[in-house]
């Protein structure tokens, strides 16, 4: 009896440990199914990482909807963190959006974009002109603009290239150099005035892609993810611009000195985290511009690029595994944005009103281009282009003041 119970004890044990066994068998695969239902491609993590994802977008573009209605009831210049606002535009409010160090964005009615560029009123940026101009005469905007050039001389590098007319026969150009004067004194005295000027958020863009040169009248837009407005010669470019005035505010090519200006403007507020910020700018933009050798990966499905030139678009997402040169829509990756400010370096060249080096009917095309690399043709660069060229590298993009 004695050694039955002890047989028996025994048995109890075997079952008990192949439970056991069992049981931890189970817990495993139990363990596997919810680390793969938590982590897995649909698991409950990513599921729940996608769904903020859509909730923040979808919030953003509530608050973009929100912006544009109260745009259109802007009907006179309003301030907004001490900024004056151009009618017809409201702040977008939108985290990220919504400071000037981080790059203060505004929208008008119908989703146009525009960013702050900030131009303190110091002793440091006026040191001749003085805090104190009341007069404007042609004499104290002499000094205004030599002051802002010695401001920004970083991304001048000793250039030739002037803010000043030039005789054109070209339909829409200045008729003479006081009409030229006049719009420059214009854009001198509000930024002197009101501390900084708007500057289009994207390049210059349009709905319908331009494979060649033709008419160009339709009005350009300053948005994401739509065509670049190239083909168009520096006069068109300069009359496409100006059609964007409204009310009581300007609209125009940028200046020469307003590019600049942006540049030593991104300088300023990246400076704190980002110690490369002028080298990028002034040496290498590869990093921070479509260029032929920058490898990116555009994972927004909304862009779309072209492998020949913008005969041909097709939908992103893609990735640029090797050299090449690739054209994108406007605003097309987030990579390529410095204080909310898209594509001031690379993808196409920008007119301004800058007249070249010499003699020639030459203008300054600036930001760099999708075929060339970004230690080449960075963000500061000045291109010698012909006033009548139209190409696909080349387009613009729209001032407010």
């Amino acid at each position: 009896m004695k050694g039955y119970k002890i047989m028996q004890n025994r048995k109890n044990k075997g079952i008990t440990l192949i439970a056991l066994v069992v049981t931890i068998i189970v817990l495993l695969i139990l363990a596997g199914i919810s680390i793969s239902m938590l982590t897995g491609q649909n698991g409950i993590l990513n599921r729940a990482s996608e769904a903020k994802e859509k909730t923040e977008i979808a919030s953003e573009d509530e608050k973009r909807k929100l912006a544009q209605a109260e745009a259109l009831m802007n009907t006179e210049k309003t301030t907004y963190k001490g900024v004056t606002l151009p009618e017809g535009f409201a702040p977008t409010k939108i985290e990220g959006e919504d400071s000037i160090d981080e790059g203060l964005v505004i929208t008008d009615g119908y989703g146009n974009e525009y960013v702050w560029v900030e131009v303190p009123k110091t002793n440091e940026v006026y040191p001749t002109a003085g805090l104190n101009v009341t007069a404007f005469t042609d004499e104290e905007y002499v000094k205004i603009e030599n002051d802002l050039h010695t401001y920004t001389s970083d991304y001048r590098n000793g250039t030739e290239y002037k803010d000043v007319y030039y005789a054109d026969s070209a339909d829409g150009w200045f008729k003479n150099e006081a009409e030229y004067n006049e719009l420059k004194y214009k854009m001198l005295k509000s930024i002197y005035q009101n501390c900084g000027f708007w500057i289009g958020r994207y390049e210059a863009g349009i709905s319908e892609n331009r494979k060649s040169a033709g008419d160009a009248t339709n009005l350009p837009m300053s948005k994401a993810n739509i065509y670049p407005y190239n083909y168009v010669t520096r006069t068109q470019a300069k009359v496409l611009a100006e059609k964007v005035e409204s009310g009581s505010y300007t609209s125009s090519l940028l200046f020469g000195v307003q590019w600049d200006l942006t540049l030593k403007y991104i300088e300023n507020k990246k400076i704190a985290t980002d110690s490369e910020i002028k080298t990028k700018l002034n040496s290498d933009s590869e990093t921070i511009g479509n260029y032929k050798n920058n490898l990116w990966n555009i994972k927004n499905t909304l862009a779309k690029y072209s492998k020949d030139n913008g005969n041909t678009y097709v939908n992103c997402p893609y990735q640029k595994k090797s050299e090449n040169s690739v054209l994108l829509t406007t605003g097309a990756s987030e990579e390529f944005a410095v204080i909310n400010i898209y594509d001031i370096a690379g993808n196409v060249w920008e007119w301004t009103l800058e007249k070249a080096v010499g003699e020639y009917g030459h203008c300054a095309g600036r930001g760099g281009v999708f075929e060339s690399n970004g230690n080449g043709v960075m963000a500061s660069f000045r291109a010698n282009i012909s006033a009548s060229d139209r190409d696909c590298i080349i387009g613009f993009r729209i001032s407010i003041y």
